[in-house]
């Protein structure tokens, strides 16, 4: 019989030490039952309690900050929904809707599909507040669309912008569905949509509410831009999503959560009745 079940350890065991395994056995034990782990797994989560997505590092911009995705499986048991590619931020003056991000994620939990968020391809015109890289280009503009033009603002070749090339490699990867784009311009609000993408544009127009528009054209030449080449070249449905800049963010709060949910059939997000979406042709 060991020591541990007589329950006492004899003067033998103690100066012999060959009480150790024991003690530590039932430490493990009695700390395996009444403290708290710091750790989290699947297993010990309830089930209507999904993990927390991880951010991925996938590259690093030329001032080395991290270009990071994250992807969010959201089934729920329903019918398949699109792979969707959401990226939050291109041009760093243009906040308006990533600023909502953190609070976007959990709903987007909620969606029978999977989700790729993008954070930020241009994180060092996100720290400036500018729109162009560190080294003068658009990210906007710098895309391997079939229209591609090289320019000192669009670059010498696609991809030579690191957040554009590393966002892409991931993209082509993951083969999106559906992409949603956010960006803002002082003559928004308005959705703007490349590819077979009309539908979802009058939908996420149509919950943002008022004054919400859709305009199938942005009115100007756009070489290499991201729309061109996901949209255009590739079929995928894209839209653009351009906030006002500037807006309040209670009103760019709304329209996000209103729109996304729209387009996604995601239960719970807020939406704004109206009339059908004016749209310009």
């Amino acid at each position: 019989m060991t020591s541990s079940a007589r329950g006492a350890i004899s003067a033998e065991e103690l100066a012999a030490g060959t009480w150790w395994p024991i003690l530590i056995v039932i430490a493990a034990i009695a700390a395996g039952c009444s403290a708290p782990s710091a750790y989290r797994t699947a297993a010990s989560l309830p089930a209507t309690e999904p993990l927390a997505p991880a951010w991925q590092t996938l590259g690093e911009s030329r001032g080395g900050r991290p270009i990071r995705a994250l992807s969010i499986e959201g089934n729920r048991g329903g019918a398949l929904g699109p792979r969707v590619a959401l990226i939050a931020g291109i041009h760093g003056n243009e906040r308006e809707g990533a600023r909502h991000l953190a609070e976007l994620l959990k709903p987007l939990a909620t969606y029978d599909g999977t989700i790729r968020v993008y954070e930020d391809v241009n994180p060092d015109g996100t720290s400036r507040g500018a729109r162009f890289t560190s080294k003068g280009v658009d990210p906007n503009r710098n895309w391997p669309a079939q229209n591609f033009l090289p320019a000192r603002s669009r670059g010498p070749a696609p991809l030579s912008e690191p957040g554009v090339a590393a966002v892409h490699a991931d993209l082509q990867r993951f083969d999106p569905e559906l992409v949603i784009v956010l960006h803002s311009t002082s003559r928004g609000p308005f959705v703007n949509f490349d590819g077979p993408a009309r539908q979802y544009a009058e939908s996420f127009a149509h919950a943002a509410g008022t004054p919400w528009t859709v305009q199938p054209s942005m009115g100007y030449p756009t070489p290499g831009s991201f729309g061109s080449w996901m949209g255009i070249d590739q079929g995928v449905p894209t839209l653009t999503i351009e906030f006002e800049r500037g807006c309040p963010e209670v009103e760019s709060r709304r329209a996000l959560m209103a729109g996304v949910g729209a387009v996604l059939g995601i239960d719970g997000l807020p939406e704004v009745p109206r009339s059908r979406p004016f749209v310009v042709d």
